[in-house]
């Protein structure tokens, strides 16, 4: 494992601003993509039992963007703009978006929807870049088709959800099945995914944090069932990639020395932790790295 030096404050303030640059190309990117809703033309793919929403935007060697629990294609609207020479596939998993499912399924599910994903794309290989539950995902891919990886990336990762974690979870989609509003659920899901830094960033500017999209709390509980039934931790040291691992200093949903206990299982993996960040990390603050690792 390779642990780069703590990464500077000059950096930080550059990669901010570099985020600062690509709000009015995120924000066109956003309109291009209400634009496909009201026109529905919106693309699904059917496979493996479901209709799978996905989206791909971009030309060039192929990026596979795995989200995590909750998430939807658009959590990684922010990435797209910092990516423009590649062609960029994102998806709903099951119990998440617009993707349409019956029945339980487990991370293995997950797992075969992309490489299916992959297959009706007829994309042969890609990159692997995953966040959160995404790493779990991305963790069967690389051990059950390992030939469809070309690199694997790991950010905010997990091999065994954290205890404190699935407790707080499953209290907030209980309280909303039980009559709660829906942003009760997301102010919870907020306080665990961003760091203090960003809270008080926002208590000074006397504004809100935005909240996630209102979603279909049963598909979230399915979601959660899938993450409390998995446990790689024995598998980690089985992946055959020097995975790239990057992960917040503020993380309280998955603790950093997590993230790091997972690139020392990984052989030429390399390990960044990025200071005031928290589960959900900025692009702009690791685009960077992430370059590097797949341009290897």
């Amino acid at each position: 494992m390779v642990s780069p030096p703590s990464l500077s404050l000059s950096f930080l303030f550059s990669s901010l601003l570099l985020d600062f640059r690509v709000v009015t190309t995120t924000f066109f990117y956003n309109l291009h993509i209400r634009h496909l809703k009201g026109s529905e033309r919106i693309p699904f793919a059917d496979l493996n039992g479901i209709r799978l929403h996905y989206s791909v935007t971009g030309e060039g060697e192929p990026i596979v963007l795995i989200t995590g629990f909750a998430g939807s294609t658009a959590f990684w609207n922010n990435i797209i703009p910092l990516l423009p020479d590649h062609k960029l596939i994102t998806m709903d998993n099951r119990g998440a978006g617009l993707t349409e499912y019956e029945g339980a399924f487990d991370t293995d599910d997950l797992a075969d929807d992309i490489v299916a994903l992959m297959d009706h794309l007829s994309i042969a290989k890609a990159h692997i870049v995953s966040w959160s539950m995404g790493t779990t995902i991305a963790h069967r891919i690389s051990l059950r088709y390992p030939e469809r990886v070309s690199t694997l990336t790991f950010i905010s990762p997990y091999a065994k959800r954290p205890a404190r974690s699935s407790y707080v979870m499953n209290a907030a989609i209980r309280a909303v099945k039980e009559g709660a509003d829906f942003d009760v659920f997301s102010m919870i899901l907020n306080s665990f995914c961003f760091g203090e830094s960003a809270f008080t960033s926002k208590e000074k500017k006397n504004s809100k944090m935005k909240l996630p999209a209102r979603a279909d709390i049963s598909g979230i509980e399915d979601q959660m069932r899938s993450v409390d039934s998995y446990d790689g931790r024995g598998q980690i040291k089985d992946i055959p990639f020097e995975a790239l691992v990057i992960h917040g200093a503020e993380d309280i949903m998955v603790p950093p020395w997590i993230a790091e206990k997972i690139a020392s299982a990984i052989k030429g993996s390399r390990f960044v932790i990025v200071p005031g960040a928290g589960h959900i990390i900025p692009p702009g603050l690791y685009i960077d790295v992430l370059k590097e690792h797949i341009s290897r």
